[in-house]
């Protein structure tokens, strides 16, 4: 298996989990998030050296409340076609449940494709007393556990990021866990500055939005290089209108084709 093929892996179902998670409206944060489901259509935007020479695919994504948390479904196609003519499927949904005080967390990842064949995993964390660290479990197939340090959940990063931009602040450091390589986190760094595209859904008329640039580290790792880059544009209701995938041998764009609004659910 090449080393970029890993990276798309555990990274394509990273970029799904961290960047259309949602932020919570709980508590003293002032974003107005915006329940919905969204189509995004990926293309090839470049290939190092030539050695892919097609790919496409897919993401849907869909985000709801039960008056508890957010609840996440992400579902990713990607197919794609080296020079040699080989070509590589790999489909992955996620699953994840987010507590709206941040505590607690639940996940489930099944992959399917050529690339490494099927599996199926599922997995929670939960924040100890003290606020910094938290326990992540791998509860099926295996038993698995980990304490992790100074970590947060991909809402509690995303509303970090917003409310940063909306503050006018442009770099953000910390330490996520998602659930989607297991039980590793990763170090991300982001860069902030305005957007200056506009987009033509209804729904992100006249709403602020930024350019945010992602590095992700392995936390562990003595290498100064991040394993991969993102770049997409945020607005401030959560919605994600374009996004851009860097895995070092080849680089992605993802374009939103279709935006839906979610009922609010009636919370007593």
């Amino acid at each position: 298996m090449r080393k970029w093929q890993k990276k798309v892996i555990c990274l394509s179902a990273s970029v799904m989990a961290l960047l259309f998670s949602q932020v919570s409206t709980a508590g003293q944060n002032s974003v107005d998030l915006l329940l919905h489901k969204a189509t995004y259509d990926l293309r090839l935007n470049s290939s190092y050296q030539g050695a892919i020479s097609s790919m496409g695919g897919q993401i849907e994504y869909d985000l709801t409340s039960d008056c508890r948390g957010w609840l996440m479904t992400n579902e990713l196609e990607m197919n794609v076609v080296y020079s040699t003519g080989q070509s590589m499927q790999m489909d992955l949904k996620i699953n994840t449940w987010e507590a709206l005080d941040g505590q607690r967390y639940r996940f489930t990842v099944l992959q399917d494709g050529n690339l490494s064949g099927k599996s199926r995993y599922i997995g929670k964390s939960s924040r100890e007393i003290s606020g910094k660290n938290v326990l992540a479990e791998i509860t099926e197939p295996e038993q698995q556990s980990v304490e992790l340090k100074d970590v947060i959940y991909p809402s509690a990063f995303l509303k970090d990021i917003i409310l940063a931009a909306q503050d006018g602040e442009t770099a953000l450091n910390r330490t996520v866990f998602d659930g989607t390589a297991e039980l590793e986190a990763f170090k991300v760094s982001a860069i902030i500055l305005p957007n200056t595209e506009d987009d033509n859904a209804s729904e992100l008329k006249g709403k602020m939005s930024w350019k945010v640039f992602l590095a992700f580290y392995e936390v562990n790792s003595k290498s100064t290089l991040p394993i991969q880059e993102q770049t997409l544009t945020l607005y401030e209701n959560g919605v994600v209108s374009a996004i851009d995938l860097d895995f070092g041998d080849f680089s992605v764009k993802g374009k939103l084709t279709g935006l839906e609004v979610n009922s609010a659910p009636q919370c007593g």
